[in-house]
Order: C-alpha cells, then structure tokens, then sequence
C-alpha cells in the first residue's frame, strides 16, 4: 500500500483501538510506520486524516446496498435484498462496526463531517424512498406508507441492529431481526385500511 493507504488505515486502527480521543497524531503515525509530517502532507491535518478514514469507511459499507437498490429486480426484492446486503456487510466487518459508529459520533459533533455523512445517508434513503413508493403504487404496501420516513427508518433499524449484535453478540440473531423487519412492511398490506393525522392506524 501507499503511505496514504498506511495512514488510512492507521487511523482506523488506533480508532478502533483507543476511540476518537486517542486518536493522536503520534499514535496513528507510528502504526503506519510514516512520520508526522506524512498527515500534513496527504491530508493536510489529522482531523482531515480522520474524517476521511472514518467516512470513507462508511461509504464502502453502504455501496453493496446502493447497487441493488439500482437492479431491475422487482422493488420488494430490492427490499429485502438491500436490508440483507447491510446486514451482511456488518457480519463480514464486526471489529468495524464501533469505527463505523465512531463516524456517526463526529458527524454529529462538527457540521463539516455532518455534511459528508448526509451525502452518504441521503443517497441511501433516496434510492430506499424510491423503492419503497414502488411498492405502494403497486399495492405492495398499504398506501399510508411515507416513502421518505420508513427509508429514514430502515436506516435507523440496521444502526440498531448493528449495535446490538457488538453489544451482545450471543443475543438474537441479526440476520433474523433483519430479515423480520423487512417481512413486516412487506406483510402490512394485509392490514389494508388508512392512518389517521396524528399517526394511528385505522380499519
């Protein structure tokens, strides 16, 4: 790899290893094997450096999802396919997934790596909202489903489904727990009816 690749994945590394506080510029520098004048030179500062390995991290993670959202496959295929695909790719990288939420934590905190972390999260739940409000024009899902809030949910859901399996690992299969939620919106146009204003179903 090339020193920049090193320093990437130093960073990453000494994330995973020490979180974002211990996160120095001398740390990451030594586990790459590089000096401290490296950073400067590749990525202009430590937290440029960071919000780089942390977010390309993150944009890695959610390409498998984005290129079935983009299939010809019937939408409630690319549905379930997609909650799969996150589900999959947070299995294959476990030790991952606290960098991953490392990401999240400093997007939350600094609105420059927020705004890199919205490019990522909106194009994930565009293509969600669009294969969503198929399945409602196709009678897939009752009509009171709100595209762009249950694409906003299915995100939500595999965050949470993601940190429960690196809490407690011996706890309920994740696969399973995906695998659930995606049947249940499919299995809510058996429920038919409408929702009310303040959000309440009714027959």
């Amino acid at each position: 790899m090339s020193t920049r690749d090193d320093l990437l994945e130093a960073a990453r590394t000494v994330v995973r290893r020490h979180g974002l506080a211990g996160a120095t510029s001398r740390e990451i520098t030594a586990t790459a094997g590089a000096n401290l004048a490296a950073i400067t030179y590749h990525f202009g500062s430590k937290d440029d450096l960071l919000a780089e390995a942390l977010f390309g991290e993150l944009e890695r993670r959610v390409e498998p999802a984005l290129s079935l959202l983009g299939s010809d496959d019937p939408p409630e295929v690319r549905l379930l396919a997609v909650v799969q695909a996150l589900t999959d790719e947070f299995e294959r990288a476990r030790d991952d997934i606290p960098v991953y939420f490392e990401a999240l934590l400093l997007a939350a905190r600094d609105d420059r790596y927020r705004r890199r972390a919205l490019g990522v999260y909106e194009a994930l739940r565009r293509q969600l909202a669009d294969t969503i409000a198929q399945l409602v024009e196709h009678s897939q899902v009752p009509v009171w489903v709100d595209p762009p809030s249950t694409a906003a949910l299915i995100v939500a859901v595999a965050h949470g489904i993601a940190l429960e399996s690196v809490v407690d690992p011996s706890g309920p299969d994740h696969r399973a727990m995906s695998s659930a939620f995606a049947q249940l919106l499919i299995a809510a146009r058996e429920t038919g009816g409408s929702v009310r204003d303040d959000g309440a179903a009714r027959r």
